[in-house]
């Protein structure tokens, strides 16, 4: 009788399992969407999660998973999903203002030097643009290259003008190229992170026992040197760094 019971409890949670995965990640989404709607924010992140660990990536799923965790005052990890909704959408009003909102509420203030105006003009298609787009836009103006030089062949008395042409895009495909190579150092070479704990010891080495540096606070933005046996070596400036442990940031 006992056996009967188990495999029957066995069947009723196989049965319920299937009817969880096969929900489509639109009518989880929905589900996700009302829940926040509803200000049930901790079952809102957690189908926002759902989604993501089906590989539905999206600037919206990060931003309202951000949204979800910043409205119950987890201000590390909504920084880090709007982080991540940025990089999908840099030119998102919405995202960058909340960004900056949840940045504003971090306990710690790291002084990030602000740029002048011709700086912020010669760079401002790396800040508006993705990697994808940046590839996108390095691939037509090579196209264009091409194209300009097959016509220069035939049309040889306008072939100063297509060099001319040729040149300047060529110039444009350098920098361009620049700025593709540092956002990918930037976003996937080089590892940042942001804290989640409400507080943590940053010591001079990977261990409980070591020489305590200096502490810092939820939602503190850091960029990971190294990792060894569950902690991460962290750098903040050249007279900030140290070692803390794995489980008190989240990697962007």
């Amino acid at each position: 009788m006992m056996k009967k019971i188990i495999l029957f409890f066995i069947f009723l949670c196989f049965i319920f399992s299937s009817m969880l995965f096969a929900q489509s990640p639109e009518e989880i989404y929905r589900k996700a969407n009302m829940s926040y709607e509803n200000a049930d924010y901790e079952k809102a992140a957690s189908l926002y999660e759902d989604l993501l660990e089906m590989d539905m990536v999206s600037p919206e799923v990060f931003y309202n998973l951000g949204n979800s965790f910043f409205k119950t005052k987890q201000i590390g990890r909504a920084i880090v999903n709007y982080e991540r909704a940025l990089r999908l959408a840099p030119r998102d009003r919405d995202i960058g203002l909340n960004l900056k909102l949840a940045r504003s509420m971090a306990v710690d203030k790291i002084e990030i030097p602000e740029r002048g105006f011709i700086v912020k003009l010669v760079l401002f298609p790396y800040d508006i643009m993705n990697v994808d787009e940046l590839t996108a836009a390095i691939s037509l103006i090579f196209l264009a290259i091409i194209l300009i030089l097959i016509f220069s062949i035939f049309f040889i008395g306008k072939r100063s003008s297509f060099f001319y042409s040729a040149g300047a895009l060529a110039v444009l495909l350098v920098i361009f190229s620049i700025f593709l190579v540092s956002k990918l150092r930037s976003e996937i070479f080089t590892r940042h992170a942001v804290i989640i704990s409400k507080k943590v010891d940053v010591k001079s080495g990977p261990k409980k026992d070591y020489l305590l540096q200096f502490t810092l606070h939820e939602g503190t933005r850091l960029r990971i040197v190294e990792e060894r046996q569950g902690w991460y070596e962290i750098d903040l400036s050249k007279d900030l760094k140290g070692w803390l442990p794995k489980d008190s940031v989240e990697v962007i």
